[in-house]
């Protein structure tokens, strides 16, 4: 027993000394510039081990203590680097080392192709997500930033692009259409989008032109793969507008892992900017789990969960809005009584088998299933006044009022009741030979929607219910009533094939993809062919060029909104909306100061028809339920990104835009007294905002790349508007342009290399500070239109959020 102790303390004490006689280099790569260069190589002279740089430049080494080291360094593009120091044991080094350009005279360039750039599908990189500054979601913020797109409501997910509506664009995620609730009116109601941002692989989006294998909308699509981890992490974000926990892992031999993200929002600060003031008591939450086993080599099997629950309640108080001109100041009051309690609860399942014989084909079948059960319900009574202000600056009573131009009072009513279920069953599939590269897919889909709409506006006018009549008329008239029960239960069959063929021809690469979908819709016996096309071409030049054109006949089969007619029943004759897209783009890279950047233009032209024409309210979208519009959209698109400071990418967009329509039984009296009448003709649509400019910058503080600055500008030309319950040709007037700036600041305070033991743990924690709406820009989003007795009718502008700041922190162990 005596000898096992001895042994044991000569291990130990062998083992201590060799423990101590080791040392560890903490070190910082950068470049001439002070910016830090990513993924340098540092291996030890005459050793067959070493590290790598992170995004910040630093490495972590290990090293024998008490003797004289070389150590190599080297990167891709810069001069090789040797230095030789003398370590000591259980002491940090701590290294600054400067990479030299490398210069080098070669007689031929080649860039590797990004696997998307022949077609319309534009590659975003998921590392924007965390980094740009906003109130909507990440995912979000990003889409609404590429060309074509435009927006002008911050607290809302949805985005239109090139002229569509937010109900023309799809959204997948691992192969999975994704759907949102139907009865959302408002953007303080959404809550947060389907993706979790934090589970992101990949991030392809496209704005028009995309290829067959993608479903039947008319306007983008944004394709959304989750990663499979490879070890555990966990992550904690943590701010004033809520939290987020993401946990992942996999099993030692890597066949199961699981993907687990929570997300927790509330927007009662932000909301608390708004002009109508109360008691706003939002709760949004959400869980998405993917879970991934390899039955075999060849076979994988994954379930991908997601429970969403969204609730909102608003006691509002008072509202004091004053707008006009200089010289016609007015101001609008308004005292409520009331609530508005929303829910909407979300439900998604889908489980997928992928089987790979080999490396030419893949296969997939999929099932699966959405369910969302929806309720709105509020009575909210308002007590207003709408007054004429003294502007005049040389006045005693500036600032007081002149008179009442009206007073009166409205009450809202909602009790709105929808439940819907989707369920979708696909199979599909992949075969690579040679040059070629073909898809096919098909997938049978059923909807069940139960809807009972019940809503009404009564409007009170100095004692008289509007619309009024006449003197002698004792009918009390609703203001606006919408109230039906509907059913709709359909079959769709949906099928796909494309192949896409490389090929070239005297050193001048061609690209072709081409496809045809094919859709029934049983309910309108509806059957649809659609076929797609993409032509590019990459000249031999010296300069990194590439041309294509796209076109396709893009249908949208209509889902329940569509179906709706003002008078709440559904429309059975109804056809799918059809627009044919015309594309020609040119895409660049290109070097500036030394640094890589791409540009992307594109010019397109739509033509529309079938349409169904709509009102937008707020986020709301409400159909007239048929067929009377045809249309068109064309405009032209620009991006530019790229180092616009080293080491960090930034972009600009820029876009111009027109779309106009033409409904076909609309008319207008030219004279009151007179039965003359004539057609309005073309008329701009409701998404029409001619002009879009957006723009992500981030820079490094300068000398300390641990602090990170971001900003995200955009604006948006207005969008038309009219009065409600009107035709739609008196949309003349425009909401004033949407513009706002949001600016972000990180600091990392600790990383995984910490001499500390309790924070040995942690790979990285992360410090942020937000200022939304820096400029505390008032930005218009509809208007409240209040009618006197005399019919005569003001709008009010509802105004979004005011400037706003969080406060954020990132841990990640």
């Amino acid at each position: 027993m005596q000898n096992r102790v001895i042994l044991l303390l000569l291990v130990c004490l062998f083992s201590n000394v060799g423990k101590s006689q080791k040392a560890t280099i903490l070190g910082k790569i950068l470049d001439t510039d002070k910016y830090p260069v990513e993924f340098a190589t540092v291996v030890i002279d005459g050793q067959n081990y070493g590290t790598t740089s992170d995004a910040l430049g630093r490495f972590e080494l290990e090293v024998p203590a008490n003797t004289d080291i070389t150590l190599i360094v080297s990167c891709v593009g810069y001069e090789r680097k040797t230095l030789t120091i003398h370590t000591e044991e259980r002491k940090q080094h701590r290294l600054e080392i400067i990479l030299r350009p490398e210069v080098k005279n070669i007689d031929e360039v080649r860039v590797v192709d990004e696997p998307t750039r022949h077609t319309t599908t534009q590659y975003l990189n998921p590392k924007f997500l965390k980094q740009m500054p906003g109130i909507s979601d990440p995912i979000s913020l990003v889409v609404k930033s590429q060309p074509g797109v435009a927006t002008n409501n911050e607290l809302s997910n949805q985005y239109s692009v090139r002229g569509g509506n937010y109900d023309e664009n799809l959204i997948y995620v691992n192969g999975i259409e994704i759907y949102k609730p139907f009865l959302v009116r408002s953007g303080q109601q959404e809550g947060m989008s389907f993706i979790n941002s934090d589970m992101i692989r990949s991030i392809s989006f496209s704005s028009g032109g995309f290829d067959a294998k993608y479903g039947d909308k008319m306007s983008s699509v944004l394709d959304v793969e989750y990663r499979r981890p490879s070890k555990f992490q966990s992550k904690l974000d943590l701010g004033l507008l809520g939290g987020a926990l993401l946990v992942e892992g996999a099993t030692d031999n890597s066949r199961f892992s699981h993907l687990t993200g929570i997300r927790y929002k509330q927007t009662k600060n932000i909301l608390g900017t708004l002009d109508t003031k109360g008691d706003y008591q939002p709760s949004f939450f959400d869980f998405q789990s993917l879970l991934t086993y390899d039955i075999s080599e060849n076979l994988e099997l994954s379930f991908l969960a997601y429970v969403a629950d969204n609730k909102f309640l608003f006691k509002p108080t008072v509202r004091e809005t004053t707008f006009g001109l200089v010289n016609n100041v007015m101001r609008f009051k308004v005292y409520f009584e009331g609530q508005e309690l929303d829910r909407f609860s979300t439900y998604q399942g889908s489980t997928a088998l992928k089987f790979t014989p080999n490396e030419q084909n893949q296969f997939w079948v999929s099932l699966s299933s959405f369910y969302s059960s929806e309720k709105e319900t509020y009575d909210i009574l308002g007590e207003y006044w709408l007054n004429q202000i003294d502007a005049n600056l040389g006045s005693s009573t500036l600032g007081d009022s002149l008179g009442s131009l009206a007073v009166g009072s409205y009450l809202d009513h909602a009790r709105n009741y929808l439940n819907a279920w989707v369920s979708t069953l696909s199979i599909s599939g992949q075969h690579k030979s040679g040059k070629h590269h073909l898809r096919w897919g098909a997938s049978l889909k059923t909807d069940r929607i139960n809807d009972e709409t019940n809503e009404w506006k009564m409007l009170d006018s100095a004692g008289y219910s509007v619309p009024y009549y006449s003197l002698y008329d004792s009918t009390v008239n609703l203001f606006y009533v919408r109230r039906f029960t509907n059913q709709l239960n359909t079959l769709r069959l949906s099928s796909y094939a494309q192949d896409t063929w490389q090929f070239s021809i005297d050193s001048v690469q061609i690209y072709l993809t081409a496809g045809v979908r094919l859709h029934y819709l049983q309910y309108t016996d509806d059957r649809l062919f659609s076929p797609r096309a993409t032509f590019a071409v990459r000249p031999s030049w010296n300069r990194d060029w590439l041309f294509r054109i796209s076109s396709g006949v893009y249908y949208q089969p209509a889902f329940y909104k569509e179906f709706v007619t003002h008078s709440g029943t559904l429309n059975k004759n109804l056809k799918s909306q059809k627009s044919i897209h015309y594309v020609a783009g040119a895409d660049y890279n290109f070097r500036l100061w030394n640094r890589p950047f791409k540009m992307v233009i594109e010019s397109y032209y739509k033509d529309l028809k079938n349409l169904i024409p709509y009102s937008v309210d707020n986020v709301k979208i409400i159909y007239d339920g048929l067929n009377h519009s045809k249309g068109y959209a064309y405009g032209a698109d620009l991006k530019v990104s790229g180092e616009f400071v080293k080491g960090v990418d930034s972009w600009i967009s820029l876009s111009y835009l027109k779309t106009f329509e033409d409904i076909i039984d609309d008319q207008y009296i030219n004279n009151i007294n007179s039965t003359n009448s004539g057609s309005p003709g073309y008329i701009p649509r409701p998404t029409d905002q001619r002009f879009l400019f957006s723009m992500f910058f981030q820079d490094y503080w300068p000398g300390n790349p641990t602090i990170k600055v971001h900003l995200n500008t955009v604006f948006n030309t207005g969008l038309p508007v009219g009065p409600p319950n009107s035709p739609r040709y008196l949309a003349t007037h425009r909401l004033p342009s949407y513009s706002r700036v949001d600016m972000g600041i990180s600091k990392e305070m600790l990383r995984s290399s910490s001499d500390k033991k309790v924070l040995r743990y942690f790979e990285s924690v992360w410090i942020g500070f937000e200022v939304f709406n820096v400029f505390d820009i008032e930005n218009v989003i509809s208007y409240s239109w209040i009618t006197d007795i005399r019919n005569r009718q003001f709008g009010i502008p509802n105004t979004l959020t005011g400037r706003l700041f969080n406060l954020k922190i990132n841990i990640v162990i």
